[in-house]
């Protein structure tokens, strides 16, 4: 039998680590635990994680405790302390600090001021859009090779990390590499955990790709989209869907197509703040 290679050991070691940590992010995620998870030595995992992820594994961890808190601001009554705990820092104070420095503002401000805020009240006459540029174009014709994602949209990022984890043991990733989501269903209307999505990227050389380890091909075809650049956190990103399609839809003079919703994420979640960041949402119309 044919031995796997190094990389692939560890990239099949790290992925088991990440649905690990996605399963316990209100536990004590203390590196002797998730290197035993991982069956990796404690001296070496957070090397080995660098070097396919290209960033911390404590970053990691951090960034996807307060994607969650975000969240949770957004669509709960919980309190600030509360939700902090759940991001496992033990004051209102230190949750606050790094919050604020990730989001830039504090909790309780983001809960109150978010971009959020500017989709939840409707058009009226003369009134300019959301301040998030909306245009209609052609979109191009892609291949996208992704891994499937069955439940909650806010964790898609579990697949995606574990995508460009496959992708960097086969050299597969460079600086021209295009990350998207593909959105199967209305979560406002289907269970939370019936949602489908896929994490992917485009291929630019789709019939030679090889898929392998539960990776899937999605054609999208080309055609007229509505497209909102929209800048700022994810979490705040169901709010600006919620307004396209009830809000933006029925004050237009566009007709919805026949594809899903899709996202070309536009810069590193892990190398700019959140307000920072930049995706083209696209919406297909006949």
């Amino acid at each position: 039998m044919k031995r796997q290679s190094t990389a692939d050991h560890y990239r099949k070691r790290l992925s088991v680590l990440s649905d690990y940590i996605y399963e316990n992010l209100e536990g004590d995620l203390d590196m002797d635990k998730l290197a035993q998870v991982a069956l990796i030595s404690p001296y070496h995992l957070h090397r080995i994680y660098r070097g396919i992820y290209g960033n911390s594994l404590t970053d990691s961890i951090r960034w996807i405790r307060l994607h969650y808190a975000a969240d949770r601001l957004i669509k709960t009554d919980l309190s600030i302390e509360v939700i902090g705990r759940m991001a496992r820092y033990n004051s209102v104070q230190s949750f606050t600090r790094v919050f604020s420095e990730t989001f830039g503002m504090p909790p309780a401000r983001f809960r109150r001021e978010g971009d959020h805020v500017q989709f939840s009240h409707p058009i009226r006459k003369n009134e300019d859009y959301p301040m998030q540029e909306i245009t209609i174009r052609e979109s191009e014709a892609m291949t996208l090779i992704g891994l499937e994602h069955s439940g909650d949209y806010m964790k898609i990022g579990q697949q995606f990390e574990k995508l460009q984890g496959w992708l960097t043991t086969r050299n597969l990733i460079d600086e021209n590499t295009r990350f998207f989501g593909v959105y199967f269903d209305d979560p406002d209307t289907v269970p939370t955990e019936e949602l489908r999505s896929l994490a992917c990227i485009k291929a630019s050389n789709a019939d030679d790709f090889p898929l392998e380890n539960g990776l899937k091909r999605f054609d999208i075809q080309a055609g007229k989209c509505a497209v909102m650049h929209y800048k700022g956190p994810y979490a705040n990103m169901d709010a600006a869907y919620r307004w396209l399609f009830s809000e933006w839809l029925p004050n237009s003079t566009e007709r919805i197509g026949n594809q899903p919703a899709y996202e070309e994420y536009l810069n590193d979640v892990r190398s700019v703040p959140q307000t920072q960041l930049l995706t083209d949402i696209y919406i297909p119309l006949e």
